[in-house]
C-alpha cells in the first residue's frame, strides 16, 4: 500500500514536470550571461550594455524585456533600431519565422523606431513594407493587430515621399 502510494506521488509529480516543461518551452529566455537585473539597470547603463552584444543576443534581450518583463522594457527598441540597415536582414528573417502577434508587434515596432529616427528609410523600402503588410495580416489578436496596423501607419506616414519641404 505505501508503494503504491509513493508510486502515485512520482507519477503524478513527473507529470507535473512535463506539463510545466511545455508550458515554459516557446518562452524566449535570456542569453546566457544576461540576468533580468540587466533591466533595472539605469537607461543610459542599460543602452550601453546592450549595444555591446551581437545581433542575436540584442534579439533575445529585446524580445524577452518587451514580453516578459513588466511593465515592458519596449525602451531597448531605440538602440536596437539606431543599427539601421546593418540589422534590416537578419530582423526581416526574424519576422518570416515569427509566429505569435507578440512577437510580430515587436519586431514591427522596431522597424518603427527605425523609419522615425532616420536610420533606415522603412517606408522607401517596398519589399521589406510589402512584408510587414502581410505579416500584420497573419495576426489573429486584435489587440496586437490594432496597434500593429498603427505602427505600419505611422512608418508610411513618416515616410519622406510624405513629407512636404
Amino acid at each position: 500500500m505505501l508503494l503504491q502510494i509513493s508510486a502515485r506521488r512520482v507519477v503524478g509529480m513527473i507529470c507535473m514536470l512535463l506539463l510545466l516543461a511545455c508550458c515554459t518551452s516557446g518562452q524566449a529566455g535570456l542569453p546566457k550571461g544576461v540576468s533580468n537585473e540587466f533591466f533595472y539597470l539605469p537607461e543610459q547603463k542599460r543602452n550601453a550594455e546592450f549595444e555591446r552584444y551581437d545581433f542575436d543576443t540584442q534579439y533575445r534581450i529585446y524580445i524577452y524585456g518587451s514580453q516578459e518583463i513588466e511593465p515592458p522594457v519596449i525602451g531597448l527598441a531605440w538602440p536596437f533600431a539606431r543599427e539601421g540597415a546593418r540589422i534590416v536582414q537578419p530582423l526581416t528573417s526574424k519576422l518570416k519565422s515569427a509566429d505569435d502577434d507578440a512577437t510580430i508587434h515587436s519586431i514591427v515596432f522596431v522597424f518603427r523606431v527605425m523609419n522615425d529616427l532616420g536610420t533606415y528609410d522603412v517606408a522607401g523600402d517596398k519589399s521589406l513594407m510589402e512584408e510587414l503588410r502581410e505579416k500584420v495580416g497573419t495576426m489573429k489578436d486584435p489587440f496586437w493587430n490594432h496597434i500593429t496596423k498603427d505602427d505600419l501607419l505611422a512608418i508610411r506616414e513618416k515616410s519622406p515621399r510624405n513629407v512636404v519641404p
